[in-house]
């Protein structure tokens, strides 16, 4: 029993001394880190920062936050944030964001507001700490800009992962699943007014959702910042928009070609597309002029996929340039710099 009594005080010990020395190395980390970014001419500011948890978890809680990058006039604010590892799985990281933040952005602000900010991120224990997952999710969303525009949304979830267990991300190398869900969408009642009056859609986008996998140049791990991982290719495998009647989904490939743009080709169909005319000419896409002739020809189009009420059009990029089915609609995207 005395030997027993024994190994456990060494035990209780020992793992309070992990957990002292691990959380002091956070508090000294964070200061580092703070330094690291004004020594660049960052802001990077605090007010507080403070380790709990003990003795099963490191509860890490910064207030006062606020960092901005001066030279191009983006930012980040919040009130606080707090961070949570559980002490046995270190490379495991929850946040939990505060209900109001904002983004500053070179021309604008814009006010965050949600009930629920949660970001999990994840890497896996290795020496490179090469990224595993992170999930962003959000309850009910409202978004306001000091420009005037307003954006809502309901539940909301982003990741991306690189686990091996997920289809497609172990295919190749440097390769992660990206996936977005939004639910009720509601883009500025202003800015949309005009089009869910021309169209009879609705002033909410009831489902939005992609899965798409990226290949990157590089790893996402502790040395991207100096090999700066770029998009070299990216397979969309699903995407569906479901706006009232309207359904768009849409599915292809693209990669980068020799001069950086993005190449390839993504099929796309809009299932009861006869709203999306009006729509576009209320946004200012087609002159009132042109919608008669816009709609026949797209009506042509859909009477060739077999259902006219179905409207298939490949989006292609080829040369610099890109079109939606005989639409041209000028240059394509530019993924990276020239390959030579």
């Amino acid at each position: 029993m005395r030997k027993l009594l024994v190994v456990l005080i060494l035990g209780v010990v020992l793992w309070s001394g992990y957990w002292f020395a691990g959380s002091t190395l956070l508090r000294q980390g964070a200061e580092d880190w703070f330094a690291d970014q004004a020594a660049q001419g960052l802001t990077a500011e605090k007010t507080a920062f403070s380790v709990r948890g003990f003795p099963n978890r490191f509860d890490m809680r910064v207030e006062g936050l606020k960092l901005a990058d001066p030279a191009t006039g983006f930012g980040w604010q919040a009130p606080f944030a707090e961070v949570y590892s559980m002490t046995w799985k270190p490379w495991h990281i929850i946040a939990a964001l505060p209900p109001e933040q904002v983004i500053r952005l070179p021309d604008q602000e814009v006010a965050l507001a949600s009930d629920r900010f949660f970001l999990s991120f994840r890497t896996r224990p290795a020496s490179d700490l090469p990224l595993a997952a992170v999930i962003v999710e959000t309850a009910a969303l409202d978004a306001t800009s000091t420009i005037g525009w307003t954006v809502k949304a309901g539940r909301s979830v982003a990741s991306i992962s690189a686990d091996e267990e997920v289809a497609g991300a172990g295919d190749a190398p440097n390769a992660y699943v990206l996936a977005l869900d939004i639910a009720d969408l509601a883009p500025d009642p202003v800015a949309v007014a005009k089009i869910t009056l021309a169209s009879g859609l609705p002033d909410r986008v009831a489902v939005v959702r992609l899965r798409a996998v990226a290949t990157l140049t590089a790893a996402l791990d502790r040395h991207a910042a100096d090999t700066r991982p770029a998009l070299k290719t990216l397979e969309l495998t699903e995407a569906l928009v479901t706006w009232g009647t309207l359904s768009l989904t849409a599915k292809g490939g693209l990669a980068r070609d020799e001069d950086g743009f993005a190449a390839g080709r993504i099929e796309i169909a809009v299932t009861n597309w006869r709203p999306l005319v009006p729509a576009l000419v209320a946004a200012g896409t087609i002159k009132k002029e042109l919608a008669l002739t816009v709609e026949n020809m797209l009506a042509a189009l859909a009477k060739e996929s077999g259902d006219p009420d179905v409207l298939k059009l490949p989006l292609v990029m080829n040369g610099g340039y890109m079109s939606l089915g005989p639409l041209p609609l000028g240059p394509a995207p530019m993924l990276a710099g020239p390959s030579g």
